[in-house]
């Protein structure tokens, strides 16, 4: 079905006091029983309000899903920011971001069941509210990229793959490491994830043949070993 944006008032976006408490319930109810199984009543129940006022903050039941959804992206993004430090090289400095990233899924697991409920209720949204990006932090990132590149410190891609290509990396772990049941926390993988993103798996010695897909067709596959 096709989804609008929520018909909310604004400071349920950037939430404070009541608000907050309402979307920190929400969350933890949706993610734990599903959309159809959690009642708005229960989430009032939980924060000690009366239903109406949940109503009030958020309209309807929709609206405070995906207001939801919106809040937990903002805390990921929140945790992000907190990890940041200007000082660091950029490389550094980008590994930091990404390891708060992995943190922040190994706290909080429910936010993980949350986007599978998004996925599950509106198809037709893309991309998901919670992958939404702010054009402002991709630009800035695309500045710390391409300078990276001008500095000789990664290779000459276009940022925009390299961008996409991050994305895929961590979320694609963070998911991977949910689904399969891992107990270790995600983050204390982090060291080897970006030893092998960052210097690859090949041996310096070993050169990679070109993808099937890629040779021309009188390039001959290499004789074997």
């Amino acid at each position: 079905m096709e989804v609008q944006p929520p018909a909310i008032e604004p400071k349920a976006w950037t939430p404070a006091g009541r608000s907050r408490e309402i979307l920190d319930s929400a969350i933890k109810l949706f993610a734990a029983q599903g959309y159809g199984q959690t009642e708005v009543q229960e989430i009032a129940d939980r924060v000690g309000i009366g239903k109406g006022t949940v109503y009030r903050h958020f309209g309807n039941k929709e609206s405070l899903f995906l207001a939801a959804v919106a809040y937990a992206r903002d805390q990921l993004i929140a945790a992000v920011d907190d990890a940041q430090d200007a000082s660091l090289a950029p490389l550094e400095r980008l590994r930091v971001c990404m390891t708060a990233i992995l943190r922040f899924f190994d706290a909080r697991p429910e936010v993980v069941e949350l986007l599978i409920e998004e996925r599950a209720l509106f198809r037709d949204r893309r991309p998901s509210l919670f992958f939404e990006q702010d054009e402002q932090r991709r630009r800035e990132w695309g500045e710390r990229l391409t300078a990276m590149i001008d500095a000789g410190a990664i290779r000459n891609l276009p940022v925009a793959e390299i961008q996409d290509t991050l994305s895929r990396f961590v979320f694609g772990a963070m998911f991977f490491h949910y689904f399969a049941g891992k107990t270790r926390p995600l983050a204390d993988h982090a060291q080897t994830m970006f030893d092998v993103l960052f210097h690859g798996l090949l041996a310096p010695a070993v050169k990679l043949p070109p993808a099937a897909a890629d040779r021309s067709p009188d390039t001959k596959p290499p004789e074997p070993a």
